[in-house]
């Protein structure tokens, strides 16, 4: 299974996450969710035309090989994982920093983000090789320009490891 393959699952997976977990039929999390090649939020919204509020970019990071050592030198066994940020964020236009952090009794926040997508990816078997490790997750700080450009947005990001493949190579 190509890499390429697991992020569009990620993108789907995320894509079904509910809004209000009571009612799996009704809203999405998130009202855009789309592959991106950098953490930059500002210019994906500004190239990819996003203009709604809930918005998850996955963006792949790194392509890292975790191997042993094994049989005494003579041959190497691993893992080969995917390294994934998962940029997400809201906009509140009149309390922006509590509301979208922190959530109101109308808004999630970005907290309650991050438990939905937790829930929701942990474990989870997009390949063969094994299920999603999510790892941190913190605030992304917007550039001046892209500040600029979305007052009362705010973004996290959470890091995800996806195991992709096996490596594995005879030493000789």
């Amino acid at each position: 299974m190509a890499a390429v393959e697991i992020f569009t699952l990620i993108r789907d997976v995320l894509r079904t996450i509910p809004l209000n977990p009571q009612d799996s039929n009704g809203e999405a999390l998130f009202e855009a969710v789309e592959l991106w090649k950098n953490r930059r939020i500002g210019q994906a919204m500004q190239k990819l035309i996003i203009t709604k509020k809930r918005v998850c970019l996955v963006v792949p990071t790194n392509i890292r090989r975790d191997v042993r050592d094994t049989s005494a030198g003579l041959s190497v066994l691993g893992t080969k994982y995917a390294e994934v940020s998962l940029v997400f964020s809201d906009v509140a236009y009149f309390k922006p920093e509590q509301a979208v952090t922190f959530g109101t009794d109308v808004n999630l926040g970005l907290f309650g983000f991050d438990e939905a997508m937790e829930a929701a990816l942990t474990g989870r078997e997009l390949s063969p090789f094994g299920g999603i490790i999510c790892g941190d997750t913190g605030p992304v700080v917007l550039a001046d320009s892209e500040a600029k450009d979305a007052a009362g947005r705010e973004a996290w990001m959470m890091d995800l490891l996806v195991p992709i493949g096996l490596v594995a190579a005879s030493v000789r």
